[in-house]
Order: C-alpha cells, then structure tokens, then sequence
C-alpha cells in the first residue's frame, strides 16, 4: 500500500483543480496603447532625451506608473466576492501604520482626493470612498498559497494526475529577473534591484546541494529610451546555467547587472524552454520564479508563453513574484503566474520579498524530505490541514480589523481638520461597517470551503487506501 503517499496524491490533484476554477479574476483588462500611439511615443521621447544620460520611463510602458496618479478615475471598485478580493490590488499605503506615518499619510492623502464640500454629490462621493478604500487596501492572504503548500506535500504520489505535481530525483530551479530601469527605483532609500538581488542570493544559498539552480536576465541591455526599445526588448539571456550551484560564482554574475531596459517576459519565458531542454518534465521536477516589477512592456504575450511553457514536455510550475507593482501590473503578473500553474505573489517591499523566497524555499525543503523518505500520514496530514484553516481564517479577520482600524483613523482626522464634512464622514462610516460585515463573512467562507477540500480529499484518500489494501490482499 501506498498510505505514506496517497493522500498528498488526491489533495493536490483535487485542490488545484477546483481553485483554478472557481477564482479567475472579473477583473477587466487594462486597455493597451494602439501601435501608432506606441510610435509617437517612441518618436517623441527620442526627440526629447536623446541628450539624457539616465532613462526616463514613460508611464504607457507600464512600468513607473505612479500608483496615485488620477486616482479618483483609477481606483477598483469594492470587492463583493472572496474571488473579487483576491484579486483585488493591494493599495500603496497598506505598508504604512498611523501610529508611525500619520503625517505622511495624512499628507499623501490630501496631495490625491480632493477635499469634500457640502456640495459634492452622492457619485463623487463613491468615487471618492473607492480611491480612499483602495490606499489602505492590504493583501488578503489568498487560500491558492495554502493549497499549494499542501499540494507540494502531494509531491511523489504516483497517482498524481499532472506529473508536473510528482517530486522526481532531480530538482531544478530557474530564477527569471527582471533588469529593466524601473528597478532603479528606491524601496526606503534602497534600490530594488539590491533588494531583488540580496533576496535572490540568499533563496539559493539555502537550496539544498542536490537542487539546481539557474538564473536568466531580462532588460539588462540598451536603454528605457524609445530610441533603444528594439535592442532592449531582444535582451534576454541565460547567465548561469541550470547546473549544481557554485555559490561565489552565481553572486559574482548576479551582482554584475544593472537596471536599464525594457521588460521582454514573454520572450524571456519563450527562452526558458530552451534552458530546460536536457530537463524533461518526466524526470524532473522543475521550478521557474519570475521577479519582475512592471508589466510586458514589448508588445510580447507572456501569458501565451507562460502556457506554452508549462504544457510542454517540461512540465514547469510558473510562479512569479510582483515587487513593488502597481495595481494594472499586479492583474497581469498573476494572470501569468495563472497560465503557468503557479503562483502569484505580491511584494510590496523588501521584508516581503524575501518572505516569498522563504515560501519558496519551503517548497525546496519538501522535495528534500522526499528523497529521505519523510513522509507524514493522511490522518496527521488532515489534522495538520484543519488546523491551518483556521489560521487562515484568523489571518483574514486580523488583516479586515487591521484595514479598518486605518481607514477609520485617518477618515476621522480628515473630518476633525474639516477636510471632509461631517456628512460624508457618516457616510463612510455606515460603507466601513458594511465592508467590515461583508468580508466577515469572506473569512468564515475561506475557511469553510478549505475545510470541505481537506475532508473530501481525505475521504477519497481513505476510499483509495482501502481499495488498494483489497487489492494487495489474497482471496482466503
């Protein structure tokens, strides 16, 4: 029998199947800039840097899109299902706390929502509480992280239907980072791409020494100027091949590179499949972690390649990792994660960043357990499962109290400095209680529905078992 195994089989099957499913975003996509409006562009900003020595990005590539700009136009609507708030872009004050920011916030606050007079209509009002809603918006932990986790600890099941999700005897693990000029840009007083390449050095440098590792750059040639957008979205280029990792020599090519181009995903994703060649999904389980912090910038279709990539023979799992994106390019970076089975992860800053490395270390981590043959029981697994859904659950009341403690501080600032009447304030009150009674709910239903997925997959897994016992046992 295979009771050491078989309940990780049919949870991981049974889990990613049906999140896949149910939570694809309703989100509308974000309009692009037709071909001829990308070549004025280009033209434009050829005449008017070609003496510039550093690149200036231009906001329609997407990638330094300041997160406050026309933000009464731009702002999400309010979250109505736990699909809509997953999917829902973590807003650029979620990091701050009154008791440590309250000038800065305050301040920032008023530099983007205009102040509210007695006159201001019901609509503007709306608009104004969906932009003020979306600052402070926190990234709810999304259940697909939690399921994952436990479809990795399905790794190594024969009965896993997607091979991709069997842990074979080799493991390799490609690194995709984004070098365009964006990641010039300061987290704190401290350039991403430092932050991007500490956090890169020390995910590998705790790989297990049977683990391979590769790393392919992206951007890391021509400028961000229009005038060298062809050369730049051409630069994608294999630095380290997948290969047992030799840990002076990865920092040495990793610390080489500096922000400068475009941002070619697709291509680099394109690319990948070449570096997996002598990787075969049939043995070996291979990773790919895409860093990037802005969207396709070179008329590129990432989330076609992404699928491409994972449905070819190299059976990858695609996950990416959006630091410091706005809310348009926190959409596309998860619908590429979406398109290559993976998972999307939202990176605000650097502690962040290194927590998603952390979580994927943690996958790394499993296989090894596999290939000492540490396995846990279904019963154990079950108990293990059940209790993390109410962690989940705690997770998701502690993040909504905390969302609301922060609006309703610095809504009640406003109406005591008279930047906001005193009607509106009521007004925002009685839409803060009802978002509070509403993702209330969105807790308790995470929560239920994990636990149905845990009971389910369990009682398949006792029904194989016992099949499987029948099997093996001779007629008396």
């Amino acid at each position: 029998m295979k009771r050491i195994v078989m309940f990780f089989c049919v949870l991981s099957v049974f889990i990613h199947t049906g999140c896949s499913s149910e939570e694809q975003s309703t989100e509308a996509p974000t309009p692009q800039p037709t071909q001829q409006e990308t070549e004025e562009k280009v033209e434009q900003s050829t005449e008017t840097e070609q003496d510039v020595e550093e690149p200036q990005l231009d906001s329609e590539q997407g990638e330094m899109r300041d997160p406050f700009e026309n933000l009464l136009e731009r702002a999400p609507e309010e979250p109505t299902t736990v699909e809509e708030l997953l999917h829902y872009p973590t807003g650029p004050l979620a990091n701050m706390t009154w008791r440590d920011d309250r000038q800065e916030i305050l301040m920032k606050v008023k530099e983007v929502l205009p102040p509210i007079e007695k006159e201001t209509s019901e609509q503007e009002l709306e608009a104004w509480w969906r932009a003020f809603r979306y600052l402070f918006a926190r990234e709810y932990p999304n259940p697909d992280q939690y399921f994952t986790e436990f479809t990795i600890s399905g790794f190594g099941g024969d009965g896993v239907i997607d091979e991709r999700y069997q842990f074979k005897e080799q493991i390799n693990v490609l690194v995709v980072l984004d070098v365009s000029g964006s990641m010039r840009n300061e987290i704190d007083g401290k350039p991403m791409m430092d932050i991007a390449k500490e956090a890169i050095q020390e995910f590998t440098s705790n790989l297990p020494e049977k683990a391979n590792v590769g790393l392919r750059v992206y951007g890391h040639e021509g400028k961000s100027t229009g005038a060298d957008k062809s050369q730049s979205c051409q630069s994608t280029e294999l630095v380290y091949d997948i290969q047992p990792l030799k840990q002076s020599e990865f920092d040495s090519i990793l610390h080489q590179f500096e922000p400068t181009g475009w941002t070619p995903i697709a291509l680099s994703l394109e690319e990948a499949m070449k570096d997996f060649e002598k990787f075969p999904g049939e043995e070996n389980t291979n990773l790919v972690y895409v860093v990037s912090d802005g969207i396709e910038t070179c008329d590129g279709n990432p989330e076609a390649a992404a699928k491409a990539l994972a449905d070819s023979n190299i059976q990858p799992i695609i996950n990416v990792i959006g630091f410091n994106v706005d809310m348009d390019g926190q959409q596309h970076l998860r619908e590429i994660a979406e398109a290559g089975n993976g998972l999307y992860t939202n990176a605000g800053n650097e502690e962040q960043l290194k927590d998603a490395f952390e979580q994927a270390e943690e996958l790394i981590r499993q296989w090894e357990q596999w290939l000492s043959g540490n396995k846990i029981d279904a019963r154990n697994q079950r108990a293990r499962l059940l209790n993390k859904a109410r962690g989940l659950q705690a997770t998701w009341t502690n993040e909504n109290m905390g969302e609301n403690r922060d609006l309703r501080e610095v809504k009640v600032a406003l109406s005591t400095e008279g930047y906001i009447t005193r009607e509106a304030s009521h007004y925002f009150t009685s839409l803060l209680n009802e978002k509070n009674r509403l993702y209330q709910g969105f807790s308790n239903e995470v929560s239920e529905r994990f636990e149905e997925r845990v009971e389910e997959a369990y009682e398949k897994t006792i029904e194989e078992l016992e099949e499987t016992f029948t099997e093996n046992t001779p007629d008396e």
